[in-house]
């Protein structure tokens, strides 16, 4: 990110991030349209941290199987699409990284993308668990536990990941550590 300038126009970033935006935009939209042909005759209570679509449609006592359709289509486009353009941006970058003539570089570098998939595969199976499922095994709870996980385990590991492998960041623990338990 810190080469985008160098490495990428302005013009590719714009359209990148709009295209981001644009997306969650429509996906959010068809989402919305076909919630309000849904039919709400029990509690309008969700038992869920934040209002998903999951929790919203287990409340419905109408059809919903139109909306379970999309749901799967809209998340196999843009979640799974997400992955692919991930996964293949590896293919550009491990060989890019055998070139490195250095063993330490080499380790450094996949010792960064090793931390980088791990966040990403965790991130994107929590996702693709909650959305690809199949009603008949919807639990509230495990979909609580999962959601909390997407939304805030992982974005709290990324900073915790990469500082933990700076060296700097590293020796300051270590001093803490030490002067905690003299």
């Amino acid at each position: 990110p810190l080469l985008y300038p160098c490495l990428k126009s302005l013009r590719w970033v714009v359209s990148s991030v709009s295209y981001g935006f644009h997306m969650g935009l429509v996906d959010s939209m068809i989402h919305t349209c076909l919630t309000f042909r849904l039919s709400f005759c029990h509690s309008n209570i969700i038992s869920h941290f934040f209002c998903d679509i999951p929790p919203l449609l287990a409340l419905s006592c109408s059809d919903i199987r139109i909306n379970e359709i999309v749901m799967f289509a809209c998340t196999c486009i843009i979640i799974v699409s997400s992955v692919v353009i991930v996964l293949l941006s590896y293919v550009y970058i491990i060989p890019t990284i055998l070139q490195i003539r250095s063993a330490e570089g080499q380790h450094k570098a996949f010792s960064t993308c090793a931390c980088h998939l791990t966040a990403v595969v965790i991130f994107y199976g929590t996702l693709l668990f909650i959305y690809l499922r199949p009603t008949s095994s919807y639990s509230m709870d495990t979909d609580k536990i999962a959601s909390v996980f997407y939304s805030l385990v992982i974005p709290l590991l990324n900073p915790l990941i990469y500082s933990l492998r700076n060296r700097e960041v590293k020796d300051a623990l270590r001093k803490a550590r030490n002067k905690l338990l003299t």
